[in-house]
């Protein structure tokens, strides 16, 4: 019996799969960690509570998200997930980006976030993978493969907060079919199962015009979990 544990930013885990539920499908057991909107403080203290749970024979895949991120644990709410410090905007995020925020160490402090985390699972004899923000494939992003491969971005009514109504806008997230591009793109094995599962995923959201149902229905499918971690 063998185990994979994912996690990661909305990349990881999102209202449709993406890379982890697809590769997800040749485990005996699969652990979908990801979380919508966290930074990299939040993922490396989430390897280790999931470094703590694995058995020899599971694997583990960390998705970092982009630099430019803060976040903050409270017991009572859980994790503070306000995404990239440029596009969002609240009372939290407007306070780092004023009195905080500056490139270069927030750079910093992801690279010294990878090198523990790298050391920890040395230590602990974890077997793991490390993926980018962006999924870098030999210095190209997933997006480029994307766009070379010509799968276009899903638009949905009301898909981002504050859209106007009755108006289609562009998710900017992956589609589980770019997830299986980089993948490809990326030399993991590919199976048939997994082959099926994409296919009948897409072929669910296709049907879905309403960005608020897809996490529904795909859920209620079998295609996702329902459960969060951590």
């Amino acid at each position: 019996m063998s185990a994979l544990y994912t996690v990661g930013c909305s990349h990881t885990r999102y209202v449709w799969p993406t890379y982890a539920d697809i590769l997800g499908q040749g485990y005996d057991k699969f652990y979908n960690w990801g979380m919508t909107g966290v930074g990299n403080f939040a993922i490396m203290n989430r390897v280790i509570q999931i470094a703590s749970k694995m058995h020899p024979n599971d694997e583990l895949i960390i998705q970092w998200t982009y630099p430019a991120r803060f976040d903050f644990h409270r017991a009572e709410t859980g994790w503070y997930r306000g995404g990239n410090l440029a596009h969002n905007h609240d009372m939290v995020q407007d306070t780092i980006n004023k009195y905080a925020y500056d490139e270069l160490t927030y750079q910093m402090l992801t690279d010294n976030y990878i090198q523990l985390t790298k050391s920890y699972l040395a230590q602990h004899n974890i077997n793991y993978k490390m993926l980018g923000a962006d999924f870098d494939v030999g210095g190209k992003p997933a997006l480029s493969i994307a766009q070379d491969f010509n799968i276009p971005f899903r638009k949905f009514l009301n898909v981002m907060p504050g859209a106007s109504a009755i108006k289609k806008e562009t998710d900017p997230h992956y589609t589980t079919s770019h997830h299986l591009e980089y993948l490809r793109q990326s030399n993991f094995t590919i199976t048939k199962k997994m082959l099926y599962y994409v296919e009948q995923v897409e072929e669910l959201v296709d049907t879905l015009h309403d960005w608020k149902l897809i996490q529904l229905k795909l859920e209620e499918a079998g295609f996702t979990q329902r459960v969060s971690y951590g």
